[in-house]
């Protein structure tokens, strides 16, 4: 299983090698680099999920179907209510 990282590098690679203009294989590259060095980032973020699941799972915690929307979502729930 690939991490959303890994799959767009692999797609960017094939858009790349598809592409004959060296403009736009330089920007492929350079939005190549930019998800590497992300890269500790998403490894902190799926280790803290880790680590957070493995507690709920101690303290007898339910299942949480919507962890993502509460998670990393709520700015949108809060800009919805504003726009209303």
């Amino acid at each position: 299983m690939k991490t959303f990282r890994q799959n767009l590098h692999i797609w960017l690679e094939d858009k790349k090698n598809s592409h004959e203009n060296d403009e736009v294989k330089n920007v492929l590259e350079e939005v190549q680099r930019y998800i590497k060095s992300i890269e500790k980032d998403e490894e902190l973020m799926v280790n803290k999920s880790y680590t957070r699941g493995y507690h709920d799972k101690e303290l007898n915690k339910g299942f949480n179907g919507g962890y993502y929307q509460l998670t990393y979502k709520t700015h949108d729930y809060l800009k919805n209510l504003i726009k209303n």
